[in-house]
């Protein structure tokens, strides 16, 4: 077996817990190095997983010699971190939103496409054991003709207590919002259900959060180009109307309107996409990793393959690194982010 690609994180934030923990599971890479300009949480990181520490990407770039660098941190320094690998010849696995700017997501593709690296977009729903469950089956033709697929996280306790993003992740007056809202969490589902029906977004209507300003109820309808719609509806500040029967046990961790849940905990509001065709529907509990099928025969549960989140980030990661080591085009490129992009500022250019 080859020596295992090198890699170093860039952002030890929250979520970059997950991908090094993911990432153990691993043998085909050693991520050796992380870089954050906050010392104490970079510290304590750095001890936990055993990486050298440095308090910049570029000080990392200079010193390490990596295949891969995994950009974690907020949206708004995106574009900074990846030309810099870009420009050191390392390959760049980016965190989602790859930016909230069109001429940012392109100026990094053009960046990686000038100096021969691959630039992977994290889509990381693509590689959710359910929802890969889902579009096998989607395409398979077992819902027949899709016609409609939905998402939302509404709840919340209150307009007091509001997941809102910090200018640090999306800068004053542009578009931003909650964790749970459209900028940082609906840019999944864009990508997700166009995916899961191989159709591109034809139009799109809604209305979406600016940070700094008063917060409101988010949505976005898209048509696709085969005739389907898709819907996303976010609120976090308001309170839930669910009973408390209508959860379930998630199978995996993940996010949720009330914030991150542990693996096997009871969510009252699980995450779900809901896909409804004219031969039968599909709930798919994403990080509950449950999969729910209705037709005229009734309902059941399937099963579902593979492991829950945080697997996920294990199957994009050993995805990328294939790639990488084989020379292969990146599994889902910058062009999807830039895709996803572009269908979500649209929400406000029509606004």
């Amino acid at each position: 077996m080859s020596e295992p690609l090198r890699v170093g994180v860039i952002g030890v934030g929250a979520v970059a817990q997950v991908h090094l923990q993911a990432y153990r599971e691993l043998p085909t890479i050693k991520v050796v190095a992380a870089a954050d300009p906050q010392a104490e949480r970079l510290a304590e990181v750095a001890s936990s997983h055993s990486l050298r520490a440095y308090a910049s990407a570029e000080a990392m770039l200079a010193a390490e010699k990596l295949d891969i660098a995994c950009v974690l941190t907020p949206t708004a320094a995106h574009e900074e971190a990846t030309v810099a690998c870009a420009r050191a010849g390392v390959n760049v696995l980016c965190e989602k939103p790859l930016s909230i700017s069109i001429d940012a997501c392109e100026r990094m593709i053009a960046a990686c496409r000038e100096h021969g690296v691959l630039l992977g977009y994290g889509a990381s729903y693509r590689f959710l054991p359910a929802v890969i469950e889902a579009r096998r089956l989607i395409q398979s033709g077992a819902l027949g003709d899709v016609l409609l697929m939905r998402e939302f996280a509404v709840g919340g306790t209150g307009p007091a207590h509001r997941g809102t993003l910090g200018p640090h992740h999306f800068p004053l007056g542009g578009p931003g919002g909650s964790g749970m809202g459209l900028i940082d969490h609906g840019v999944h589902l864009i990508d997700t259900f166009s995916w899961l029906i191989d159709s591109p977004i034809r139009s799109v209507l809604g209305r979406g959060n600016i940070a700094g300003q008063t917060q409101r109820p988010e949505f976005m309808a898209m048509e696709f180009a085969n005739g389907a719609i898709g819907h996303l509806l976010y609120e976090d500040g308001t309170f839930p109307t669910e009973l408390p029967a209508e959860g379930h046990f998630s199978w995996g961790a993940g996010w949720d309107v009330s914030g991150f849940v542990e693996p096997g905990n009871w969510q009252s509001q699980p995450g779900c996409i809901h896909v409804h065709g004219t031969a039968g529907a599909l709930r798919v509990l994403h990080y509950g990793n449950h999969i729910y099928w209705t037709t005229r025969h009734g309902t059941r549960q399937l099963p579902v393959p593979g492991p829950a989140m945080p697997g996920n980030f294990t199957m994009q990661m050993a995805a990328f690194a294939e790639a990488v080591r084989t020379g292969q085009p990146a599994p889902v490129p910058g062009e999807i982010g830039l895709a996803a992009c572009r269908a979500l500022l649209s929400v406000y250019a029509n606004a």
